[in-house]
């Protein structure tokens, strides 16, 4: 009985600091948040749990909001593994967080590889990741990436509130080579071209110009004296005069950039409601010191409506760039990222478009039922439409081409989605199947 008495003794002792979420909590509960403690953080300034962190002290938070903040500063992969441990706070409604962690104390190896609305798809078989790795919550990798038609060996470097202030820096170095297409008498011919490129940008992370990225571009451009034939793999050194002026040595540009990033989709993987707006802004010259001025502007713009499961999804993108612009700044379209249905770059001119318009639409469904909306298979229906055009040609219905078909989109390890499509073109090509990653929008 002794050891009975003091089991309930010791228990009710223990009671009242039992974790305050490990009972059903009503999800639409509120709590304020009375205090936050860091624990574990031996190299980490705690000023950068707070940067990272969604909520602060005085916050009413309910449940889950709390725990997607914590699944937030996780995503950060600063730390082996983030605890959270509610506690009651001085009255009843008031909370006190303890956040646990476990630190990362060196650079780690990683593979990752995805879609990115901004340049499209992406792996990168190695990256040496370094974030937080002084404990200043700046984020570094260096990394081999495979991308459209572009291979780059580059350093990207983040320093989120540059000297205490609501501003992140941005800074990327990288050597890339990259692939254009040119079709001569229907023939594909690949021209290499091989870039030196930095970026620094600025970025402000609240106010009216949180989704705007500020930059000055740097490029030392060397492209190949010749076309290699797709098929035979002989050189061809027959280059046009548009594209011939610029294998030439060694061609600098220096560039001011704007881009507008602005997503309100529900998520990326399925978006069934919002849309997304995209907008780059470039403007070269040589009172910065690049060999020529040009200006180049995209806009793209993507919206999603659902019905329960099924999602309708449109796109239209537009472009516009100087005539006088180096064909590797220009515009190349077709194939299974622009528009389906058609080879690779074949709906372009000869070193590049000046004036692109592209649009689609595409009705997705989930073919399997289970984790909806992370599911497994998705099935979709398509139809796309554009145009790729020099400066003196007038938009009109005989410059555009179109295509229809439908596709399957599944959910793979670190490439998430990978794509699948059947098209089927409405003027002149053959049947063409893609495969890529990510959706087309």
């Amino acid at each position: 009985m002794k050891t009975l008495f003091l089991f309930f003794v010791f228990f009710s002792i223990l009671l009242p600091f039992q974790d305050l979420f490990s009972q059903p909590v009503p999800a639409n509960e509120r709590f304020i948040i009375e205090n936050i403690t860091i624990e574990g953080n031996t190299k980490t300034r705690t000023g950068v749990f707070f940067e990272n962190l969604p909520f602060t002290i005085g916050d009413t938070l309910t449940e889950p909001e709390i725990h997607a903040g914590i699944q937030q500063l996780e995503k950060r992969h600063f730390f082996h593994r983030v605890t959270l441990q509610p506690r009651p706070g001085s009255e009843p409604g008031k909370l006190n967080l303890t956040i646990q962690i476990k630190e990362k104390y060196w650079p780690s190896l990683r593979f990752t590889g995805g879609f990115s609305e901004m340049s499209g798809w992406y792996l990168t078989p190695v990256s040496l990741n370094m974030d937080n790795l002084l404990g200043f919550g700046n984020l570094s990798n260096l990394n081999l990436t495979i991308g459209d038609r572009v291979t780059s060996l580059g350093y990207n470097y983040v320093n989120p509130n540059l000297f205490q202030s609501e501003m992140d820096f941005y800074f990327d170095l990288s050597i890339r080579s990259q692939q254009f297409l040119n079709y001569i008498q229907d023939v594909a011919l690949i021209h290499e071209v091989t870039q030196i490129v930095s970026f620094f940008g600025l970025k402000s992370q609240d106010g009216l110009f949180r989704n705007f990225l500020f930059g000055c571009n740097f490029y030392r451009t060397v492209p190949d004296s010749f076309f290699t034939y797709v098929e035979t793999k002989q050189k061809y050194f027959d280059l046009p005069g548009k594209i011939r002026r610029y294998t030439t040595g060694e061609h600098t540009t220096t560039a001011l950039s704007i881009t507008y990033d602005l997503d309100k989709r529900d998520q990326s993987y399925y978006p069934q409601k919002g849309y997304w707006l995209g907008m780059w802004f470039m403007q070269a010259s040589t009172g910065l010191g690049s060999k020529i001025n040009f200006t180049r502007f995209i806009l793209d713009a993507r919206k999603y409506i659902s019905v329960n499961k099924f999602v309708l999804a449109g796109r239209i993108k537009l472009g516009a760039i100087s005539e006088k612009a180096p064909f590797y700044e220009k515009f190349y379209l077709g194939g299974p990222n622009s528009l389906r249905g058609y080879a690779d770059r074949s709906l372009s001119p000869v070193g590049g478009g000046e004036k692109l318009v592209q649009g689609g639409l595409e009705f997705r469904f989930p073919m399997t039922p289970r984790h909806f909306p992370e599911h497994f298979l998705t099935g979709a229906f398509f139809i796309d439409s554009g145009a790729n055009l020099l400066a003196n040609e007038k938009i009109n219905q005989d410059n555009f081409y179109g295509s229809y078909g439908f596709g399957f989109r599944l959910k793979l390890p670190f490439i998430r989605l990978f794509r699948i499509d059947v098209a089927y073109p409405m003027r002149g090509g053959e049947n063409q199947i893609h495969f890529s990653i990510g959706h087309t929008f």
